[in-house]
């Protein structure tokens, strides 16, 4: 009897024992299915980066209670919006997301992406208020291919990395601005020629004004 009431007790306390998230599982870059186009990219540091155009950026990511939680902000509204997207199924290349009228919900597959990485900084001694962002465009040609709001919080040189997906023999350019509310501070003059997955670089912006 002793026995099998402690038996019974470690069952009940191995069905209660949480369930590990599957964050390691998570991670990494998805593209919706069938266009191949857009998606996204969860990175081991809680970084959400979006793939393809989009009118948003991401910021952050996380999982809870078989839940997919994804924060992302516009150039308009730069304070994080949260969505919470039910993991309906998750194998090693497939990934399929639910939730009403959110458009990032959907099915995707794994994919590979490349990255632009660098700091940005400028030579004038001029503090940035709180506030201030940075706003990140990547193109290829006349073609937006990837962009990231964040906001700054820390001095120059700033850190940045963005992702996207290559298209081999394509020669992609990047736009970076630092802004004050409406008011652009410190800007790239001119788009500067990128290499996905090249060596860090280092953007010397000027002011604007």
């Amino acid at each position: 009897m002793r026995r099998a009431l402690v038996l019974a007790v470690a069952l009940l306390a191995a069905c209660q024992r949480p369930v590990p998230e599957p964050r390691h599982e998570l991670t990494g870059a998805w593209l919706r299915e069938p266009e191949g186009t857009n998606g996204f990219e969860l990175r081991e540091d809680g970084v959400l980066a979006l793939l393809g155009p989009s009118d948003r950026a991401g910021l952050a990511w996380n999982v809870s209670h078989g839940e997919l939680m994804l924060s992302t902000n516009t150039e308009k509204r730069p304070e994080p919006t949260t969505v919470r997207l039910q993991i309906a199924t998750l194998e090693p290349g497939r990934l399929v997301l639910e939730a009403r009228d959110e458009p990032l919900a959907g099915s995707y597959r794994r994919a590979q992406v490349a990255h632009v990485r660098g700091v940005a900084t400028y030579r004038e001694r001029i503090p940035l208020a709180p506030g201030a962002r940075v706003e990140l465009h990547v193109q290829r040609g006349a073609d937006p291919v990837a962009a990231s709001v964040f906001a700054v919080r820390a001095p120059v040189p700033i850190p940045f990395d963005v992702s996207f997906v290559p298209t081999r023999g394509a020669r992609y350019t990047l736009s970076l601005a630092i802004f004050e509310g409406d008011r652009a501070l410190f800007s790239t003059p001119d788009p500067m020629p990128v290499t996905p997955d090249g060596e860090p670089l280092e953007v010397l912006l000027s002011a604007t004004h």
